[in-house]
């Protein structure tokens, strides 16, 4: 008995040192690549027009659409099965994505002008959806070894093919957009990652490559497999409102601005949550046996976002109004207001990503699915009442107030699981954040006159934050 403690003891002990280090890879990842991504992002701005950013976005929103009908959750069976996974499951499950998204892209070369007149596309970039489907079948040749990757906590290897990627893509979309391409350079960034990322997967997680259809592993994969799929596909149409209701109603000039918006919110603060919530889901499977030690766990994820989210999100809505007029320039000023919505977004989206992935890592998808869908419903249902008024921003307002839904479900649920101090994890971070916004707004009307004194008084924020 002693003997089977001690084990039980040394492997939880090796799981939250492969956690640690794998959170440590993730946000490594970020910091290394945070900064080409900020210069990308105001160099693009400054270069391409709004209308380009939202043309990037409804394309994207067509290739992101097909990709989770690539999958159905096989490959995230393969990381939550606590066996390793046998070669007539990889195989299985390489077959199926790869043959779906070949047969997505084919039919989205065959929708293209369609899609292209419904979403009031430029004649000029009409052709953009099948170029963009190319990266369907590349991204599925080393989908298998992401998963295995992830299935051993792999991290920091992932963190670095990631890094290359991330780099890759945002190189050569400047270099083409500066070479005056427009809206191309991110079909052209877009294929030269994607194929890097799949031959760097590939090369670091090697495995019996081959094509194969066993019934017996795909209906085992499918039967946890589909509920969670159904999930992230919940989470596909929450996330892509702005292109699925703003670009037929207003446009893709509106599209390109709640686009950035979105942008901006995001990479000052979802690029940590999705560094741990990478990683929150394969850890939190591996001690699902361990009711106490998974509490702890998921506090400390909880705890860990929310210091690190929380005093971006509140510089950037104190400071926004400056960010823009000297970093992006006044052509983005009718975006400012879409940013306070995708704010709140991304701080609730600092919960729920880590709340949703213990729910699954519990064994419970069918349970995380029903809280997806009511909140996808709240999500569309706010937006169609307020674009009806607020034009294009309501879509980020609805945003703003439909997360908390989730939110406050998803605490209750996970309440009958684990036992976590929600308080010391989430509420004291958030009122200190909300302190902080509020003093340095105060302070930018008396104090910003130039760009070095934002980024002084952008310092003095994270400082008071601390």
């Amino acid at each position: 008995m002693e003997a089977q403690d001690g084990d039980r003891t040394t492997k939880l002990a090796a799981i939250a040192e492969r956690t640690v280090r794998g959170a440590g890879a993730m946000l490594l990842r970020h910091a290394a690549s945070a900064p080409l991504r900020l210069l990308a992002n105001i160099l693009l701005a400054r270069q391409l027009a709004p209308a380009d950013f939202g043309t990037y976005a409804i394309a994207t929103l067509f290739v992101s659409t097909a990709t989770l009908f690539t999958d159905f959750g096989l490959t995230a069976a393969l990381i939550q099965k606590r066996d390793p996974p046998t070669p007539a499951e990889l195989r299985t499950a390489f077959t199926v994505r790869f043959l779906l998204a070949l047969g997505l892209a084919l039919l989205l070369f065959g929708a293209s002008a369609p899609l292209a007149t419904a979403f009031r596309l430029s004649e000029s970039s009409r052709h953009i959806i099948p170029w963009f489907a190319l990266v369907l079948p590349i991204g599925a040749l080393g989908a298998i070894s992401m998963a295995l990757l992830e299935r051993t906590l792999a991290y920091p290897r992932l963190a670095q093919i990631e890094v290359a990627a991330i780099g890759i893509f945002h190189l050569t979309a400047i270099a083409l957009a500066y070479n005056g391409f427009g809206v191309w350079s991110f079909v052209g960034a877009a294929l030269a990652s994607e194929s890097a990322r799949a031959a760097f997967l590939l090369a670091s997680a090697r495995w019996p490559l081959g094509f194969a259809l066993d019934r017996s592993a795909l209906r085992t994969s499918i039967r946890f497999g589909a509920p969670f799929q159904l999930g992230t596909w919940t989470s596909l149409l929450r996330d892509n409102i702005a292109p699925l209701l703003a670009g037929p109603l207003f446009g893709p000039r509106a599209v390109g601005f709640l686009n950035w918006a979105h942008g901006v919110a995001y990479h000052v603060s979802q690029a940590f949550t999705e560094s741990l919530g990478r990683v929150s889901f394969p850890s939190l499977s591996r001690v699902q046996e361990d009711r106490e030690v998974f509490g702890r766990m998921l506090e400390k994820m909880l705890r860990a976002l929310t210091l690190l989210t929380t005093p971006l999100l509140a510089v950037a809505a104190g400071l926004i109004p400056w960010i823009v007029t000297f970093l992006y320039t006044e052509k983005w000023a009718p975006a400012i207001p879409a940013f306070y919505g995708f704010a709140v977004r991304m701080l609730g989206g600092t919960l729920t990503t880590p709340l949703v992935a213990a729910l699954n890592a519990w064994g419970r998808p069918r349970d995380a699915l029903k809280i997806l869908v009511a909140w996808t419903a709240s999500d569309w249902g706010a937006a169609l009442l307020l674009t009806a008024r607020y034009g294009f921003t309501g879509v980020a307002m609805a945003y703003g107030v439909s997360v908390w839904l989730p939110v406050i479900w998803l605490l209750r649920a996970l309440a009958t699981i684990a036992s976590v101090n929600w308080s010391y994890a989430l509420v004291r971070p958030v009122l200190a954040g909300a302190m902080t916004l509020a003093l340095l707004r105060a302070l930018a009307e008396h104090l910003v006159r130039d760009l070095v004194s934002l980024l002084a008084l952008a310092g003095l924020g994270l400082f008071m934050y601390l």
